[in-house]
C-alpha cells in the first residue's frame, strides 16, 4: 500500500474521493444485511457510512492507516472515543471506540480476527480494493476472507478504465479481476454498473469515463 502517497493526499486536502453522506448503493443494499450485524469497512477514511450504519443498529469497525483522517472523523461527527491498543508488534492497532463504532488506525493489511475481535457477518469495501497496489491484492483479498464469516456477505463498489492511459491509485479493478481474485471463494452477484466522469487527473489523461460497479458477494465456505 502506497501509504506516503494516501498520507500526503490526507495533509493536502487532496480527497475527492470522500462523500459527505452515505453511499447510493449501501443505502440501496443495507437491507440484505442480517439485523445487527457486525460490519467491517477497511480503508474508511473518515465516511459517514460508519455513522449511518451504526445508526441503523449494526455493531461497525472501520480501519484507516492515516491518522489524520480518523482525527478528522471523530472531530466532524463529534465523537468523543475511548482509546484502546489491539494487537503487538508490527500489528498493534491504536483502537477508538464508542458505543456501536470502533476504529482501528493501522495498516488493514495486517488485520486478524483477534484484533478484529472474532469474525464479521459484512464487509463494506467502497474503493478500498482500487486504492491497493495490484501486488497486495491476493494479501487483502486472504485478509478479508479470514475475517469473514462463512455465509458472510461482501458489498464491494469498484471502478474499471483504461489502465494504460494512466496508472493509479485508483486502479483498475474490472469484472474480470473480481471473477479472478474472489471467484474462488466467494459467489458473485452484480448488483448495479454505470458510468462516472473520470477526475481532472483522470481527464487529461484521456480518461474521460470510469466504470462504477457494484457487486454483493457471499463466502461459500
Amino acid at each position: 500500500m502506497k501509504h506516503e502517497f494516501w498520507s500526503e493526499r490526507w495533509q493536502q486536502g487532496r480527497i475527492g474521493f470522500h462523500l459527505g453522506q452515505p453511499h447510493d448503493w449501501l443505502v440501496a443494499v443495507e437491507p440484505r444485511f442480517p439485523k445487527s450485524a457486525r460490519v467491517y469497512v477497511p480503508l474508511c477514511g473518515k465516511t459517514v457510512d460508519l455513522v449511518w450504519l451504526r445508526d441503523r443498529g449494526h455493531e461497525v469497525i472501520g480501519c484507516e492507516f492515516v491518522a489524520h483522517a480518523v482525527q478528522d472523523f471523530l472531530h466532524e461527527q463529534g465523537i468523543s472515543a475511548t482509546l484502546e491498543h489491539r494487537g503487538s508488534g508490527a500489528a498493534s492497532f491504536p483502537c477508538h471506540r464508542t458505543p456501536g463504532l470502533s476504529i482501528l488506525q493501522g495498516d488493514a493489511l495486517d488485520l486478524s480476527p483477534e484484533i478484529l475481535g472474532g469474525t464479521v457477518d459484512v464487509i463494506f469495501d467502497r474503493a478500498a480494493l482500487v486504492a491497493l497496489d495490484p501486488a497486495c491484492r491476493q494479501r487483502y483479498v486472504d485478509g478479508l476472507h479470514r475475517l469473514l464469516k462463512p455465509g458472510g456477505h461482501l458489498l464491494l463498489i469498484a471502478f474499471a478504465y483504461d489502465q494504460s492511459r494512466i496508472a493509479g491509485p485508483p486502479w483498475s479493478v474490472d469484472a474480470d479481476t473480481i471473477e479472478s481474485l474472489l471467484g474462488d471463494r466467494f459467489s458473485i452477484e452484480t448488483i448495479a454498473v454505470r458510468s462516472e466522469e473520470g477526475n481532472p487527473r483522470f481527464q487529461e489523461a484521456g480518461v474521460t469515463e470510469m466504470e462504477e460497479r457494484c457487486c454483493w458477494l457471499t463466502r461459500k465456505d
